[in-house]
């Protein structure tokens, strides 16, 4: 987020949107896995389910963000242009990870399905 900002270009203001709303998602969800809140609310909610759905969608809007932001930036010049440069290739490895994530949340919630 600190390399993308303070936005300059539309495309920043969309990359930066997408860092808060899964920085914010990835916070909830650690706070539900720290303390234990899937175990103690009796709901009928197939939390892994939920958390790959979500994590896909994030996955997604990451995956529009560091390209709009690359190919945005790619080709101005002045202040800010490889802070923002930078941005984009944070954004690609925070795809891949969040886009390793849904796999490994898939396996699971396909493995508990066969169980």
């Amino acid at each position: 987020m600190a390399c993308a900002s303070p936005a300059f270009i539309s495309a920043t203001h969309y990359f930066l949107f997408v860092a808060v709303v899964s920085f914010i998602a990835t916070l909830l969800w650690s706070f539900v896995y720290l303390l234990g809140i899937r175990e103690v609310l009796n709901l009928t909610i197939n939390w892994i389910l939920t958390e790959m759905i979500n994590t896909g969608i994030i996955t997604l809007l990451y995956l529009i963000a560091f390209i709009v932001q690359l190919a945005s930036w790619s080709s101005l010049y002045g202040y800010g242009k490889g802070s923002n440069i930078a941005a984009g290739v944070f954004g690609l490895f925070n795809t891949l990870v969040y886009g390793f994530g849904t796999y490994l949340l898939f396996i699971e919630h396909k493995n508990s399905l066969s169980n």
